[in-house]
């Protein structure tokens, strides 16, 4: 048979049984991107003609994973403590094209980037992580939540008093409609339009749904539904997380 490795044919006779067996014989090297004909599984066979064409540069494209990044909200219908997977997200493909070259020897090879790029962006996985109604402001900052409520678009610094549904002069229904109680807190719109949600570490979520002739500036006075509830909240300074 004859033999042409990289132009250079030689003749000559070979009990092997097929073109990988021949070139293992004559320690011709060879790898898959090669040029090698016939197929290195072909039998071989009298006056075969083998080829080997060695290729030293070529183009190669890898593919890989972009890892979802993880986002956090903070939940206040959740316990705190308490983890719900909102998104499970899903991560991304990116392909990178490389030019590749090695020496002749096979000992070196050398990759240079040509291009990248992503094939699917990926989505980031969403995670709620409970904070409560009632948590208290110490448990907040214990947990870096305080200064970190990214549902908030701003925090007021405000003095809030208590009042229930039956309090002197109270007809048990707000000036927004709603019956009187926990989760409606009177403010003074010109601060706190009617109607703007808002989270207050030691009370709670809350809607501005009432007013009240000594509501004036940074006053809120937060509804309960019962007077001991009330007395035990007293008057104190709250930071008023309004919510987007």
């Amino acid at each position: 048979m004859t033999i042409i490795v990289d132009g250079q044919p030689r003749e000559l006779r070979s009990a092997a049984t097929n073109v990988a067996a021949l070139l293992h014989q004559l320690r011709v090297a060879f790898d898959r991107h090669d040029i090698v004909a016939p197929a290195p599984a072909s039998p071989l066979d009298n006056d075969l003609v083998v080829t080997v064409k060695h290729v030293d540069s070529w183009t190669e494209t890898v593919r890989s994973t972009i890892a979802a990044r993880l986002v956090k909200r903070w939940a206040f219908t959740l316990p705190i403590g308490h983890k719900k997977v909102v998104d499970p997200g899903a991560p991304g493909l990116a392909e990178v094209a490389y030019a590749v070259t090695r020496t002749p020897d096979r000992r070196s090879v050398r990759r240079t980037k040509l291009v990248s790029r992503i094939l699917r962006a990926p989505r980031a996985r969403i995670v709620a992580e409970g904070i409560g109604e009632y948590t208290a402001l110490s448990e907040l900052a214990a947990k870096g939540i305080q200064g970190t409520l990214n549902l908030a678009t701003s925090a007021l610094s405000m003095v809030a008093t208590a009042y229930t549904a039956g309090c002197g002069g109270c007809s048990g229904t707000t000036a927004s409609g709603r019956p009187a109680g926990h989760g409606v807190v009177a403010v003074d719109p010109r601060v706190i339009p009617l109607g703007t949600r808002m989270y207050i570490p030691g009370y709670g979520h809350a809607i501005a749904g009432d007013t009240g002739g000594a509501i004036r500036g940074n006053r809120i006075d937060l509804g309960f539904d019962s007077t001991a509830q009330a007395y035990q909240f007293g008057r104190r300074s709250v930071t008023v997380y309004l919510i987007k």
